[in-house]
């Protein structure tokens, strides 16, 4: 059974022939694919040989070793061990400067169609960069609470958009376009957080990260006010 963050982000993912799943962990977000019959067959993708051990143990559990393919191997690699196209990656579960960086670094491993399901735990902002530096758009964002912590969820397809201002990119744009009582819980958290952290920082005036910070976190704060407003 999947938590709420994995069945949001299987709920985004590409029915096809092939799907990669890139920091698989214990490999249950790919069985779920394979179960549910969501994909006919799935990398499972690790840097760490430990993880992917999980992961063939969860696929040996429901018999599924004969649509699965296991990769140890630095982000969108793992995508070049099976000569055919990946029609859905998902990356999920790290920080968004990483998740970034896999996108700038493994861009050319993708097929022209390839669909991109995403979560970062933070750095929001960066992965949604980097969504648009690979010339693909946002084309979903939805939001889940799974232990207590809210998570954002990305589905992004190739092709151009009209680019994120700033404070979309640190906020999220599609996320507000309808509103519901878990978002409306979710952008309180955020304002209540962004105004303590602004607190925090006005209190180490001229340090060099903090002027910057202090810049962004005013910016998203404001945003986000003028969205509750509405």
């Amino acid at each position: 059974m999947l938590d709420e963050r994995l069945e949001c982000i299987a709920a985004l993912a590409r029915p096809c022939a092939l799907a990669a799943d890139i920091g698989t962990d214990h490999g249950l977000l790919g069985t779920a694919l394979l179960r549910r019959n969501i994909c006919e067959r799935v990398i499972f993708a690790d840097i760490s040989e430990k993880a992917l051990n999980h992961a063939r143990e969860t696929v040996r559990h429901h018999r599924l070793e004969t649509r699965a393919f296991f990769a140890k191997a630095d982000g969108l690699e793992a995508l070049r061990i099976v000569d055919a196209p990946c029609g859905c990656a998902v990356i999920a579960g790290m920080g968004g400067k990483t998740i970034a960086s896999i996108l700038c670094r493994g861009a050319d491993c993708l097929a022209p169609d390839t669909v991109l399901v995403l979560s970062a735990h933070t750095e929001h902002a960066a992965a949604r960069a980097a969504v648009e530096a690979i010339g693909y758009r946002i084309t979903g964002e939805e939001l889940c609470r799974s232990a207590g912590r809210f998570y954002i969820v990305w589905r992004a397809e190739p092709g151009a958009d009209t680019p994120w201002t700033e404070a979309e990119l640190l906020c999220g744009k599609l996320l507000w376009r309808q509103m519901t009582p878990l978002k409306r819980e979710y952008l309180a958290h955020r304002l209540w957080y962004l105004q303590t952290k602004l607190e925090g920082l006005r209190r180490k005036p001229g340090e060099p990260d903090a002027v910057e910070a202090l810049r962004q976190t005013s910016l998203a704060l404001e945003y986000l006010k003028a969205l509750q407003e509405q």
